[in-house]
């Protein structure tokens, strides 16, 4: 069971990664895989993380 502090540092990786992904330029599907590298989650999860932290444009 995860802590609330494993929680949020997640999330703010989680945030960090997607944020950073598209400063950068990369596409949806190279942040999908950084996710699930750096987070070590399935690729559903990381969709779902997408869709909570995507940049609208």
């Amino acid at each position: 069971m995860w802590t609330v502090f494993e929680a949020t540092k997640t999330e703010g990786r989680t945030e960090g990664i997607i944020t950073m992904g598209y400063e950068f330029g990369l596409s949806e599907n190279d942040i999908l895989d950084r996710l699930q590298k750096k987070l070590d989650i399935s690729p559903q999860k990381a969709k779902e993380y997408l869709e909570v932290y995507r940049i609208q444009s």
